[in-house]
């Protein structure tokens, strides 16, 4: 499963109605060099009602709550969704309108042969899958940052040509800079997520294979 953040704005947040709105995705090329094209939700919006397919959870892992409403428009996929009355629903929106919680992320998987890459390197998709939208902490969302660096790795893999490989060489440095600092994880390695024991590794493999190119 892929996923992606945005940026909501306190204003989203209805304490009283329990709910939250905003963009989960836009048609921009984000920061991975990823272009999601309008229609690509379409699919996904009409089999969520009423099957109830897509959920809203905190953090991409525990239920929060359903999608009251979900819509494409010029600017992007509008969401809004409707939080359950839990311990978890009542932090969860104390922490949005604070605004403590800013971003939210979509997970989504692409079908075979819905996106394609062009010479510049850039994904187009051109239908996902989705699978859920949540609140999530941004910047510390170790789940974006593997998203990132294994975007990468697919790009690379798919011939994409890198323009600025000085910079692909500092970004992956500070990165193993950040994962170096950070403190232990009460989980032991062991037990973590295949996804983040495989994160350092990405990062160093990469690095390698950008002072290749840039020397």
């Amino acid at each position: 499963m892929e996923l992606k953040s945005y940026e909501i704005k306190e204003s989203s947040v209805d304490l009283d109605e329990r709910t939250f709105q905003g963009y989960a995705s836009t048609w921009d090329e984000d920061k991975t060099g990823d272009v999601i094209h309008q229609g690509a939700f379409l699919k996904s919006i009409t089999e969520a009602f009423p099957a109830k397919r897509i959920k809203v959870l905190w953090q991409h892992n525990e239920p929060l709550g359903m999608p009251i409403e979900m819509r494409e428009d010029s600017y992007g996929l509008y969401v809004k969704g409707k939080v359950s009355k839990t311990r978890l629903g009542d932090e969860a929106l104390e922490l949005m309108r604070d605004g403590v919680i800013d971003r939210m992320s979509i997970g989504f998987s692409i079908p075979k042969g819905k996106s394609d890459y062009d010479e510049e390197g850039i994904r187009h998709i051109r239908e996902v899958k989705l699978m859920e939208f949540s609140p999530v902490t941004f910047p510390a969302n170790e789940a974006a940052m593997i998203t990132g660096v294994k975007s990468l790795q697919e790009a690379i893999a798919h011939g994409a040509k890198i323009q600025d490989v000085q910079s692909l060489v500092k970004a992956l440095d500070d990165l193993k800079a950040l994962i170096a600092t950070m403190e232990p994880q009460s989980t032991p390695v062991e037990d973590q997520p295949p996804e983040l024991v495989e994160l350092q590794g990405l990062a160093l493999s990469l690095g390698e294979f950008a002072r290749n190119r840039l020397y």
